[in-house]
């Protein structure tokens, strides 16, 4: 029998965790001109993350789609804190020195646009595709069960014997 459809899509996901992770830690790394520890901490442990997810994803790991879970929702996490925390010091430039501050204020927000596919539609995209899938079988189980459930309710209402019907005042 062949491997089950789920496989290519893992894969997939498993090259681009790959890639976002070495991206990051080469960002983290290579591009960010001066080291701040808190910079360099989150950068390097997502990039991590990213990393042993992919690898776990790409190795059929029993816990890698709970890893990739776990990754992508503290990516998506520290990306919307991120681009919050971005868009209200541009705001907050713009505000406090009014035309001077506005190029301050344009360069945050290019920066801002810059993290958005990465850190927050990148992992919320894949927290999308880790989502558990409902079968066909049971769309037409829950189908069956709405139908019965809906020929009870008429039956009863229809029934002369109900008592519920009787205490009702004729109209």
């Amino acid at each position: 029998m062949s491997e089950p459809p789920k496989a290519p899509s893992r894969r997939v996901m498993a090259t681009l965790d790959l890639a976002a992770g070495t991206l990051l830690l080469v960002a983290t790394w290579v591009f960010l001109p001066l080291r701040w520890a808190p910079a360099d901490a989150v950068g390097t442990l997502l990039g991590l993350g990213f990393v042993a997810s992919g690898a776990l994803l790409w190795m059929r790991h029993a816990r890698a789609e709970q890893v990739a879970k776990l990754v992508a929702t503290i990516a998506l996490v520290v990306g919307l804190l991120l681009v919050a925390g971005l868009a209200y010091t541009a705001g907050s430039l713009r505000g406090l020195y009014g035309p001077v501050g506005q190029g301050g204020s344009i360069i945050l927000f290019v920066a801002t646009l810059l993290f958005v596919p990465y850190l927050v539609v990148f992992p919320a995209a894949q927290l999308y595709a880790l989502l558990p899938r409902a079968s066909s079988n049971d769309g037409a189980a829950s189908k069956t069960a709405s139908k019965t459930t809906a020929k009870t309710a008429t039956k009863s209402a229809a029934d002369p014997a109900d008592p519920a019907k009787k205490s009702e005042p004729a109209a």
